[in-house]
Parts: C-alpha cells; structure tokens; sequence
C-alpha cells in the first residue's frame, strides 16, 4: 500500500471533465535532434515543479471528483518510433484513475513530435501552453549549459469559482443562454449530429480530426483585413466558421447557435496568471441568423458587438456560475451547437540551436458514446491552423468550407491592398 494525500475535490467547473474523462494533449512538430534523456529530465522537474500533476482522480461515495497523490513515481515520458511513412504509433492509453498528465515523444524519419497530454480538469489550453513554454525552456537549458534553474514549486491551481469569489464576480440574472432560447423548439430539425449512438467506451477515445492551414501571405492579409476593419481575429474567425456551417447545413432558415469559450485571465482584476487557475474561462453565446446576403464582416461585426457588451454587462465573466457547456449530446429541440475555440496567435518556444517547432496541433481523447464537435484556430510560426474535431461522416466538407471563407477573405485584403 501506498501513502495517499487528497488534494482538494473538484469544483462544478472542472467535473464536467472528469465525467467525460477528458484529456487535451499539445503537440509540437520539432525539426532538427532532440535529446530525449534531457527532455525527460525536463519533464520530470515539470512534475516536480507543479506536484498537482502527478496526481490522479479518485471519486467518493457521493460520486464526487477529488484529486489525490500518492508515493508512486510518475511513469515519465513514452518514446516511440516508427520505421516509415506508413507506420502508426500505437493508441494512447489514459486511465485518470492512474495519471492525469503524459508526455509522448513520436519519432518518425529521425523527426520528432512532442505531445503533453493533461487532463481538462487541471488545465485549459492557456494553462497547458504555459507549462509546455517550462518544459521546453528547462530543456533548452539542459542541452545548452547541461544544468537548469533550481525548481520553484507552485501551488495547486485553484477552480474557476475560487477565482470568482476572490475578485467579487458574483452569479447575476442572466447566464448568456438566453439569446439561444428563441430558437428552441421552433424548427423542425434533422437528426442532431451530437446525438448519443452507443454506450459510452471505459476509457478516452482519440476525436478524429480534419484540418487546414494557410500560409503566411494569406495569413498576414486576414491579420491586417482585421485591423483594416476594426475587428478581432477571434470574431472573424467566428463569423467565418459560422458562414461554412450555414452554408452546409443547407437549413437556410434556421439559425446557428454559437458557444465559444473566453480567456478571463486579463478580463478580471487583478488579472490571474497562466497557471493560476486550472480553467479560468467564460462561455460567450451568440445566435447567428444568416441570409443569403450576409457578409462575413457584418456577421463578424455582430458577434465583436454581442461579446464586448456581454464582457460590459459581466455576462460572460459569471456565466460558469449558471451552467457548464456539454461537449455530450445536444439541447433537446435546440439546432445543433457549433462550438470554437480560438488559441489566438501562439508565441514561439524556446528550443536549442538547431531544433526549430515548425507547426502545431491539438488532440481531444473523450470517453463518450455521442458525436463530438469542436472547431479550434491557432497561428503558429506564422501560419493560420484550423481544425475540426469530430465524430461526423465528413468533416473534410466543414474545413473545404472554413478554409473557402478565409482564402476569399485574405484575397479581398489582397486586392484591396494592390488597388
């Protein structure tokens, strides 16, 4: 038997993915050597550094989610390689019962493909990118100099409704949700793509993904098409995602309800730093009625609107305290939710001479039995990224759609730049 220490239970904000058993890993397409020994050097003083994530998930009688640790030693990072093109690594195994964090290392064609997994419970894409920016950074350290900066151990980071509490944010009359109650139990709708269709399996299943990425001429005309119209990215992005899933739905008179995740970390006071919170986040809403008329910029400018009078209002800052998203299913005579989470433009790692990251993906693992569907957007080294996680039968067609959207709108900042 093995010492134990409960840690703290999980707050409402973060049991959501405990219940769907859900793991987000990072990965980072490296060219150039990678020294293994030293990368698991790096992440072992990760581990040492935030002693929160060597710990695992253990539910009470009252089925409640507590994090816990115990004297057993991480099991450190998964070095696989493959032979040739067509090889595959095998399948990614996460029990949150044993380990809430894993580190694989692919290596293909002598090219490496770093990928921390960690579980939801414990972190947001923010929070994540954080910790990998430690990781890279020690072992950036120890290949050059052979030695790292002595270990600071951090807190736990504390729950979103901790984080509430201690800046005043309160629950007030409206969630957000209420903007997408107009279009419920209105229509007659298809079958739900998110509708559940089999048991839920024992463990994480990999979300398939199709994906797109734009170079970086056509990447820098959306960024300043942005500026020249006064919009942010994310809004664009938005309104872009949004027109491909009108567009493929061919519903025409049926709206596209919106829920997109809100990095609160500079819109609370004081601030709260990456590693804070696990999930510091607020869940914005926006109901999108298109026309065969409507403009990518209007539709963008519209969602800018809703989000910076949401933000005015406190809406979104509170809305966690009125409800959690569902990855799971779909609102019961609600049109299917289209869900996007925009990363924004990710800063470069620090990295030896000679090993450059050139590009950037994410991965979803959920153990459930219903058609998941998430857009996420990144710019990396320069280059625009989206990707679609999903269950569905062609996921192909909703990226061919985004990617439509975005050349038109880098072409018309193009043209409109040369005249």
């Amino acid at each position: 038997m093995f010492a134990s220490s409960p840690i703290r239970k999980l707050a409402r904000s973060e049991e959501m993915f405990a219940e769907t058993q859900n793991f987000v890993g990072l990965a980072a397409h490296a060219e150039g050597p990678i020294d293994v020994d030293a990368l698991s050097d790096a992440f072992d003083a990760l581990l040492e550094a935030h002693p929160v994530l060597s710990g695992h998930l253990e539910q009470d009688v009252d089925g409640r989610y507590e994090i816990v640790l115990d004297d057993l030693m991480h099991s450190g990072i998964d070095v696989i390689e493959l032979a040739g093109p067509h090889d595959v690594a095998p399948p990614m195994i996460f029990d949150q019962g044993s380990a809430l964090i894993h580190l694989r290392v692919t290596i293909r064609d002598g090219q490496a493909q770093p990928t921390l997994y960690i579980h939801h419970s414990l972190a947001d894409g923010h929070h994540q990118f954080s910790l990998i920016e430690e990781l890279f950074s020690n072992y950036t350290d120890l290949v050059t100099t052979g030695s790292m900066r002595p270990v600071k151990v951090a807190p736990a980071p504390d729950s979103l409704e901790v984080i509430l509490t201690g800046r005043g944010v309160q629950k007030r009359n409206r969630s957000g949700l209420e903007r997408l109650l107009k279009a419920m139990f209105v229509y007659d709708l298809p079958p739900s793509r998110r509708a559940t269709t089999e048991p839920n399996p024992a463990l994480p299943q990999l979300v398939p993904m199709a994906y797109c990425i734009l170079g970086e001429t056509e990447t820098e005309n959306i960024i300043e098409f942005c500026r020249a119209n006064k919009l942010g990215l994310n809004a664009l992005l938005s309104g872009a995602v949004l027109m491909a899933e009108w567009q493929l739905r061919e519903t025409p008179q049926i709206p596209v309800p919106y829920v997109y995740p809100v990095d609160l970390r500079y819109v609370l006071s004081p601030p709260v730093s990456a590693t804070e919170c696990t999930n510091p986040v607020g869940i914005a809403t926006y109901l999108a009625e298109i026309a065969p008329g409507t403009d990518v910029v209007e539709l963008a400018r519209d969602i800018n609107d809703t989000f910076r009078k949401d933000i005015a209002d406190g809406v979104i800052q509170q809305s966690f305290l009125h409800f959690s998203p569902q990855y799971v299913g779909n609102p019961p005579g609600l049109p299917d939710v289209v869900m996007f989470t925009d990363n924004g433009i990710v800063p470069p790692l620090r990295t030896p001479p000679g090993m450059a990251l050139t590009a950037s993906h994410g991965e979803f693992y959920f153990a459930v039995g219903s058609g998941i569907e998430i857009y996420t957007s990144k710019i990396f080294a320069g280059q625009l990224m989206i990707e679609y996680h999903s269950h569905g039968p062609q996921p192909e067609k909703s990226i061919e759609a985004i990617e439509a959207q975005l050349r038109a709108i880098a072409a018309r900042q193009a043209a409109g730049a040369v005249s």
